[in-house]
């Protein structure tokens, strides 16, 4: 559907790297600054919020999220911009628009979002009561993964029996079609069973903390060597490997202060990690550090400390992911194991503090380019093998520092090519000149020019009635309000068309079963105009938060009843229009007449003589 594809580019694009792109940006505090490019800006007034994925220019009066900013920059259309995107992000979008998913279908997601939790449920019981279970409990005690941690993360446990969940969903809405669509079940040869049998289970969740797969570990019983110590479900329409990544839920938390996000190997390296008070620990999901990957990491960290095992395995493997985290410009520290010890193992013997002890001697990702693109080589004598090594160096640092680049990056690397010359004994001004080459070579994208004037409705805070702000911002707030307030408010209630299609978009949302979180409702709208209207509302909605005096919904129900005063107002004032034109014949300016007297005396809070 043109919503999973809209969802998909959003959730692979960070807003800080596409608006870096067009603009030097530089943080300032929890945001970013930069020049705005639709107004003569020479204090910088473009503002980028990296958690919530929108930008503002106050000046201009206009915002929202990566598509209206490549909407507003491209001169292009939504269709255009969202197709941009995904080539940005290698992601196919389909031809033409799917039909919807029918409720309750292997195609739903929130039907395949709910199993998901069901299932989790179960395993998780299983685990905790089961004499299934015992093995898989000793195995946790032994590993020294406390009670606490075992909730935390949900861990469960899947029964040695091909068919325990399937026999467990017979009661659920969840079909056979349906578990297979999430991952859970397999089949062969027409036979369906169970895709989890006799391992200890770890949900993998979403950044909202919803289950959308599982990895599965076998115990140490099962001696069968062609069972994989690790097991994940394959991709499905909730999970993808190269974009998720594990208790990011939980650990975004923790990075939220300190922008900082470790990566350690094993879903038993994050738990101990976790227990021992270092909470910024993810790990990927049986797969490699990706592009989309790091993408993901841009969104909630500002530096990434890669944490892999000792052994020379874990050493290559850092390498190999090395350079892609250079080229996304991310500030990536590589943190050795002493002893060849794993994470987790590290965690038990010396803990959490000696671990953020081991941090800080952490080096930065192309200090560690260069010790591994030199190590055993003799940069004096053995000219080719030192050549090489220098070539490669230089272009790994040319790929984090694109033409152009004035920031800390471009400082850092002026200053490696002056330590280079040296260790090498080459002349500083023709590595320079290679350098330069190698950096021109790096593809940066030129500049459009300003997007035209858009033909679509044009939406301003300022036609919105302070009863309209105040709803929006209750909805942004706190979106489990949002079916209380839709049944109770219609869209015509309200005066502006801002104001109409904003709850307009809630409404389709909560019809389709979708999420209402601020993300999902920025992404529906297309119109970029009510985007930056949107954009605005959330600014305000997070200004004003901290000194509301009121709970969201006490708020909320004064603000139903001043919607319906309003409405009732309008009435009137057409009703007293349409008496005074002499519209109606005499019995119906009688009901009229009537209707407008207990309206007044229900607002004056007076009751009717026929209600005593």
């Amino acid at each position: 559907m043109i919503h999973d594809a809209k969802e998909q580019v959003r959730q692979a694009t960070d807003i800080v790297e596409l608006v870096g792109k067009y603009l030097d940006l530089r943080r300032q505090g929890r945001h970013f600054v930069g020049l705005c490019p639709w107004h003569n800006d020479r204090k910088p007034s473009l503002t980028v919020n990296q958690d919530r994925q929108t930008w503002k220019c106050w000046v201009c009066d206009i915002g929202g999220d990566v598509f209206s900013f490549v909407m507003q920059k491209e001169g292009c259309d939504f269709k255009e911009a969202l197709q941009m995107l995904a080539d940005r992000a290698g992601i196919q979008l389909a031809p033409s628009r799917q039909a919807k998913a029918e409720p309750g279908s292997p195609e739903d997601k929130n039907t395949l979002l709910a199993c998901c939790e069901w299932a989790a449920r179960q395993f998780h019981e299983c685990l905790l009561k089961s004499d299934a279970a015992k093995e898989a409990r000793s195995y946790l005690e032994e590993r020294a993964i406390t009670p606490f941690s075992v909730e935390r993360f949900a861990i469960g446990f899947a029964p040695n029996n091909g068919t325990w969940l399937i026999e467990r969903a017979r009661s659920t809405p969840y079909s056979s079609k349906v578990l297979e669509a999430a991952g859970l079940v397999g089949q062969n040869d027409g036979r369906i069973y169970d895709f989890f049998r006799g391992r200890l289970l770890f949900p993998i969740r979403d950044t909202q903390g919803r289950p959308v797969s599982f990895a599965g570990r076998v115990l140490p019983s099962n001696t069968d060597p062609r069972a994989g110590k690790y097991i994940n479900c394959r991709e499905t329409r909730l999970y993808s490997k190269s974009d998720t990544l594990y208790a990011l839920d939980i650990a975004r938390t923790a990075a939220g202060k300190s922008r900082e996000l470790i990566v350690v190997e094993g879903y038993t390296d994050v738990i101990l990690a976790h227990q021992c008070g270092v909470g910024e620990a993810i790990a990927c999901c049986g797969t490699a550090v990706t592009e989309r990957h790091i993408r993901t990491l841009k969104r909630f960290a500002d530096t990434i400390y890669l944490v892999l095992d000792g052994d020379e395995a874990g050493q290559r493997r850092t390498n190999e992911i090395l350079e892609l985290f250079v080229a996304a410009q991310v500030d990536l520290r590589i943190m050795t194991l002493p002893d060849e010890l794993d994470p987790a193992e590290f965690m038990l013997e010396r803990g959490g503090e000696a671990f953020r002890a081991l941090l800080g001697t952490a080096t930065d990702a192309l200090e560690h380019k260069i010790r591994i693109a030199t190590r055993g080589v003799d940069l004096v004598r053995d000219t080719h093998r030192a050549n090489q090594a220098l070539e490669d160096i230089l272009a790994t640092i040319a790929r984090g520092t694109p033409p152009g680049s004035i920031d800390t990056a471009g400082l850092r690397a002026h200053q490696l090519l002056a330590r280079l010359a040296r260790q090498f004994q080459l002349d500083d001004g023709d590595l320079r000149t290679r350098f330069h080459q190698l950096r021109r070579s790096v593809k940066s994208r030129v500049e459009m020019p300003a997007a035209e004037e858009s033909a679509d409705p044009t939406y301003k805070l300022a036609s919105l009635s302070p009863t309209e702000i105040e709803l929006l911002e209750i909805l942004d707030l706190q979106p489990t309000l949002a079916a209380d307030a839709l049944a109770e408010i219609a869209d015509d209630d309200l005066s502006s068309a801002g104001a109409r299609e904003i709850l307009a978009t809630y409404r389709r949302l909560e019809e389709a079963g979708q999420s209402l979180e601020f993300a999902t409702v920025l992404g529906e709208i297309e119109n970029a105009s009510l985007k930056s209207l949107l954009v605005a509302l959330d600014e305000r909605a997070h200004e004003k938060s901290p000194k509301a005096i009121l709970d969201g919904p006490t708020r909320l129900r004064s603000v139903i009843r001043q919607v319906r005063q309003l409405h009732e107002d309008r009435e009137r004032r057409q009703a007293e229009t349409a008496l005074e034109n002499k519209v109606f014949n005499a019995e119906e300016e009688h009901s009229v007449l009537l209707q407008m007297i207990a309206n007044k005396r229900r607002q004056q809070g007076l009751i009717a003589p026929t209600e005593r």
